[in-house]
């Protein structure tokens, strides 16, 4: 959905209702770049927009939601409100999108989510990148 596709729904009432799982960055890029490029990111952090100001100025009703405790009420008022909402969902810029299957894989081949691993792994990441990752 873009800007103008909201718009729209604002301007005739249409009960759309948009989640934005917002993470800061392209999450699916930079898993790859982790997985399979040794952490050479390119291009993957964002400055996103207030998602909330731009729902606000289309007059489309809008939520935030960084707690995981409150993901359930919030859904709940997305789906009970009328005409267009936007539900924005602040999710941890680090949590991998799993399972996935890597390029050149078969299906069986998947890569699941592994704690020890991922702890090994975000370590690695804030040693490579100083602290700017992980």
């Amino acid at each position: 959905m873009t800007l103008t596709e909201l718009a729209t729904a604002s301007q005739f009432n249409i009960g759309i209702k948009v989640i934005v799982l917002n993470n800061e960055e392209q999450g699916m890029v930079t898993q790859w770049q982790n997985l399979f490029y040794e952490d050479r990111y390119a291009h993957t952090h964002q400055v996103n927009p207030d998602f909330m100001k731009l729902a606000e100025s289309m007059a489309v009703q809008c939520r935030r939601v960084s707690d995981p405790a409150e993901v359930v009420d919030s859904l709940k008022w997305l789906i009970n409100t009328e005409g267009p909402a936007l539900l924005e969902v602040v999710t941890d810029k680090k949590v991998p999108v799993l399972p996935m299957v890597p390029a050149g894989s078969a299906l069986h081949e998947f890569l699941v989510y592994d704690e020890a691993k991922d702890k090994k792994r975000r370590e690695l990441m804030r040693q490579r990148t100083c602290g700017l990752h992980g």
